[in-house]
């Protein structure tokens, strides 16, 4: 995480797993927080920040494993 964040910032990454949290209560599917740019990718390595993540299906998490999907 970066020095540089805000604390919006840090609300909203919070945001992003009690997000996962409730749909995997809600659906019965487990959800993860995923790095959208991987944080030590192969080709390219992204922040752990806001904008670079998103709630996906765990499944979906696993499969994409540590790459970028462009």
């Amino acid at each position: 995480t970066p020095k540089w964040m805000t604390e919006d910032d840090l609300w909203l990454i919070s945001q992003a797993y009690e997000l996962a949290e409730l749909r995997t209560r809600v659906s019965g599917i487990k959800w993860h927080v995923d790095h959208i740019i991987p944080l030590h990718g192969r080709s390219v390595s992204g922040l752990h920040v806001p904008n670079n993540l998103q709630v996906i299906p765990a499944l979906t998490n696993c499969r994409k494993g540590n790459t970028f999907l462009v």
